[in-house]
């Protein structure tokens, strides 16, 4: 039996006209649900709305507002519904409808679901609660008069918006110190530099020297203050600024939508975690389109508390996402999250924390906040393309919306994101991936300059590649460009064939070998910068090194064959190592001063090396 209490109680509303309508014998049954409505968190106190509630699109309820109890209940109007269904367990939604402004509002945060019991009391309602984004106040109210002042200064301006110079005259700029218009650039100041074409606006600003100035646009076609924020601001000086050859750069900002692919996981499968930031600032999560939909996780890292990951959910929860920070995000299903709102305009700047008596000490989860691609002042981590791994970021570039990790030595340390390529440095990466398929681990050496990133595993039983210093485990180090040997850890989490890829930019090197410790095999990467082997999970870490040379290695002959001897010309210390065509070492000796050394060798190439300080000899020596 359908629930019509409510028709007796408001029967004299039956006049007013619906502005949704449903057929209820199209359902078994209906339960009762008594509310009241809150729009951004005032209440409700009008019989001029009406209120719908859904399942999916189909209209299950829609009634208005009534205040049913005036005596000893005055001013509360409930919702009254009467909610059909077929099948208990549906997700009901709600809507509001103003009658008196003819505006519907569908942002409600609140869902019941379908029962034979109902929801709610007179005396405990249930709260309904809609939001509405407060309008955006674009700059003071038109038109801009400016006043007379004692001193002026004269700006000569290149208008852009979103960086775009304009190229018509159809807008006045307006230069303000708080609520007050001090100058203003209008169709008469407009003028085209005869330099390079372009059109340049001059304003004449007064004021007092350190006063700020702030910049509004106001759209002479449409008559309307423009809708956009300017991300420059202005220290009032005794002094003109810019000119028709380096004009001062006033950009205007409009409310811009981002958009970020996210893949789905699958139920039984481990991945497919992302790390994102919002490129618009502070944003509520549920204004972000499907960031909240079907199963998610959202988290940020804190490296203090016992549990660093503080999900969205639960007592520490509820949080905004703000600019700068990063946040590991999934999503049962394939998402696409859209950011509507004033992309970042700062200066990039992010604040890090360490905490030494935390488990990640210094470890922050960091976003690039702008919505471009930006650059870290630093070494950085990022998730795998699995969404699986956290490794070191072989580029040195952030996408929009993306987070990162980066590692502080101490507490209030700074670090900055640049939208201005940096220039590159020398560096080898060392990716590892397993029968052929993606990179399942990074490590980095970078030569000439000072950067070491510890070595960070979300999962500490995935397969690892690290360079081990001092006992501890780096994702990048330095190193001089000179000779070197540098130890290279690999620990597999599987049984399988793995191949070591190597690439170098910036750096030319004249040797560069990586020698299997556990097969004994020296493999030359620069006859080939791939090295494929079989690793179980029982190996020992200890397995690569690597010996490389910039530039210092000579090929000159310092080897003969003398007396059935092998005779090494040599002046003072040095290391000579003998290696045949397959990469093991056959021998390895120390040596002083010039040495004979025996050797039982079968036809075939040789190669030896003589190593003596930063300076690296290599000969071919063919036995016949």
């Amino acid at each position: 039996m359908l629930f019509i209490a409510a028709l007796f109680l408001c029967g004299a509303m039956q006049a007013q006209n619906y502005h949704w309508s449903y057929n209820y014998h199209d359902y078994e049954s209906n339960f009762p649900l008594i509310g009241e409505v809150y729009i951004n968190g005032e209440v409700v106190a009008s019989s001029d709305f009406e209120i719908a509630a859904f399942v999916g699109d189909q209209v299950r309820a829609t009634e208005f507002l009534f205040e049913a109890d005036p005596v000893n209940f005055p001013g509360h109007f409930y919702a009254w519904l009467g909610v059909a269904y077929n099948d208990t367990g549906e997700t009901v939604t709600f809507k509001l409808y103003d009658h008196a402004t003819n505006t519907e509002y569908d942002n409600c945060s609140t869902t019941v679901l379908t029962t034979a019991d109902g929801y709610g009391e007179m005396w405990d309602p249930v709260i309904i609660e809609f939001t509405v984004e407060e309008p955006i106040s674009y700059g003071p109210e038109y038109p801009w008069i400016p006043g007379n002042y004692e001193n002026y200064m004269y700006l000569e301006t290149q208008i852009q918006i979103n960086g775009v110079p304009v190229t018509n005259t159809n807008w006045e700029v307006g230069a303000f110190c708080g609520e007050e218009c001090r100058g203003l650039g209008d169709a008469d100041n407009w003028w085209v530099s005869a330099f390079d074409q372009s059109n340049i606006l001059e304003i004449v600003v007064g004021g007092a020297t350190g006063e700020v100035i702030n910049f509004y646009l106001y759209d002479v076609t449409n008559q309307e203050v423009y809708p956009a924020i300017c991300d420059v601001t202005l220290d009032w000086v005794d002094d003109d600024i810019g000119d028709m050859f380096e004009p001062f750069v006033i950009n205007f900002v409009t409310m811009q939508t981002f958009t970020l692919e996210i893949e789905g996981y699958a139920e039984d499968s481990i991945g497919h975690y992302y790390l994102i930031a919002s490129p618009i600032g502070e944003v509520d999560p549920e204004n972000v389109t499907n960031m909240l939909s079907n199963s998610y996780d959202l988290y940020y890292f804190d490296q203090s508390p016992e549990l660093e990951w503080i999900n969205y959910y639960g007592d520490d929860g509820n949080y905004n996402l703000v600019s700068g920070k990063g946040y590991l995000y999934a999503n049962s299903e394939d998402v696409t999250l859209t950011f509507t709102g004033f992309p970042y305009s700062g200066d990039g700047e992010v604040t890090l924390t360490y905490d030494a008596n935390a488990h990640f000490a210094g470890w922050n989860l960091v976003g690039n906040p702008f919505a471009q691609e930006a650059f870290p002042d630093r070494d950085f981590y990022v998730m795998n393309t699995e969404g699986n791994e956290i490794q070191a970021a072989e580029r040195n570039y952030v996408e929009p919306m993306e987070g990162i990790f980066v590692v502080a030595e101490e507490d209030g340390e700074t670090m900055t994101f640049s939208t201005e390529v940096p220039e590159k440095g020398a560096a080898l990466v060392m990716n590892v991936t397993c029968n052929r398929g993606t990179a399942i681990d990074r490590a980095i050496v970078r030569f000439g300059e000072k950067s070491t990133l510890p070595k960070f595993m979300l999962n500490a039983r995935n397969t690892k590649l690290c360079i081990p210093q001092d006992d501890k485990d780096y994702a990048v180090v330095s190193a001089d460009s000179d000779m070197g040997e540098m130890p290279v850890n690999f620990k597999a989490a599987k049984n399988g064939t793995y191949t070591l890829s190597f690439s170098n930019e910036k750096v030319s090197f004249s040797y560069l070998h990586l020698i299997d410790n556990l097969t004994g095999v020296d493999a030359d990467l620069l006859e080939n910068p791939n090295y494929t082997f079989n690793a179980q999970t029982t190996d020992y870490a200890t397995r690569f090194k690597l010996v490389f040379a910039t530039g210092n290695a000579t090929d000159d002959n310092f080897v003969f064959f003398s007396n059935g001897k092998w005779v090494i010309n040599n002046d003072g210390k040095a290391i000579v190592q003998v290696v045949d065509v397959t990469g093991r070492i056959l021998k390895s000796e120390q040596i002083d001063g010039c040495y004979s050394m025996s050797i039982k060798a079968v036809p075939g190439v040789y190669m030896f090396r003589l190593l003596n300080g930063n300076d690296m000899k290599v000969q071919k020596v063919v036995v016949k």
